[in-house]
């Protein structure tokens, strides 16, 4: 996620703990989620020779503009989802590259702006697409069954009250069509209200629910940690930063099944290991935003930075069960636009 401060411009969140990894920076990387585009600038600043930029948002273009005037011969930038990366690559005749940049979920750019639909908080058209293809958020509600709508606020939004939400959400939508933030919200506020000492809105779990379930987050999630280890070299990087518990559940999972720390390889070569990691963490527990970060950018303070180093170019096959991902019923589908 990339916060935006009026006093002090865009900040692209733990960019200082990236810079530190990462003080120089060789070869061909990949940022798979532009948004403001502070990440890479960063990577072309620290001398990376080719930068692939990828976003399914086609609203960064305007910011892409402002890196490409400066350096037009080393950005080569795709309207995409991420997990499009292998084709990507292919059509642009790379085989592997040196590093992988994820920043995943919704961004700021896009919580700002109210005609997106994402936030509760301003009233707007309930949308909720990244790619502003596709079914919408008022699509969603308005037309999937109770029992699905139940299901995603539940399984995406970890919301205990799911049931009467949805069960309101379709008593209201026969009175008239919901079809903006503010009207779903006080749906949503009228079952749970708000209780004092409580910062979270009573809307938050549900409208996070909605937005993963119609982008298809959490899939296509899966893929882009699959992919990116296909398309890194061995010596190669893997950077990525999370927000919310269920992705970043999904991503410690991965890790924690393909990666070793450096004591942990040391270890393996002590006891005669054969079998080599496919990753090396290079930070043994997620890095997370300071105090002092928290206060100039409070969107910082739930986000996890993971880096690890590719190894080995051996198969990698898992069960995807163990990675927490929520399995959601088929139907679902007819409302995803990602």
């Amino acid at each position: 996620m990339h916060s935006f401060n009026k006093s002090i411009g865009h900040i692209p969140v733990l960019i200082s703990d990236f810079r530190k990894i990462f003080p120089k920076i060789s070869g061909i990387w990949v940022d798979g989620t532009f948004g403001f585009g502070g990440y890479s600038k960063y990577l072309l600043e620290a001398g990376v020779e080719k930068l692939i930029v990828i976003d399914v948002d086609p609203d960064v273009k305007q910011h892409i503009d402002n890196l490409q005037a400066k350096w037009p011969s080393k950005i080569d930038f795709h309207i995409s989802n991420f997990i499009k990366i292998k084709n990507i690559l292919k059509n642009l005749d790379i085989k592997l590259i040196d590093g992988v940049l994820l920043d995943i979920g919704v961004s700021s750019m896009q919580l700002d702006k109210s005609l997106r639909g994402f936030s509760f908080r301003n009233d707007g058209p309930l949308d909720m697409r990244m790619s502003r293809n596709g079914p919408t958020a008022s699509d969603f509600v308005n037309h999937a069954e109770e029992n699905l709508i139940a299901e995603v606020i539940y399984k995406y939004g970890e919301e205990s009250k799911s049931k009467i939400i949805a069960k309101r959400i379709v008593e209201s939508r026969k009175k008239s069509k919901i079809d903006t933030t503010y009207k779903l919200s006080n749906i949503i506020e009228g079952i749970s209200g708000t209780k004092n000492g409580v910062k979270k809105h009573p809307a938050t779990k549900s409208f996070q629910a909605i937005r993963i379930a119609i982008n298809n987050e959490l899939n296509n999630l899966v893929f882009g940690l699959y992919y990116a280890y296909d398309v890194l070299k061995v010596g190669g990087y893997f950077a990525i930063i999370t927000f919310h518990s269920l992705e970043d559940r999904i991503v410690k999972r991965f890790f924690n099944q393909v990666s070793k720390t450096n004591d942990q390889l040391s270890e393996l070569k002590k006891f005669g290991g054969v079998s080599t990691p496919f990753f090396q963490k290079i930070n043994k527990k997620p890095i997370i935003a300071s105090e002092k970060e928290i206060k100039i950018n409070p969107r910082s303070r739930s986000a996890k930075l993971r880096v690890v180093k590719k190894l080995s170019n051996n198969a990698l096959l898992l069960d995807l069960k163990k990675l927490g991902l929520p399995q959601v019923s088929d139907s679902l589908r007819a409302f995803q636009c990602g």
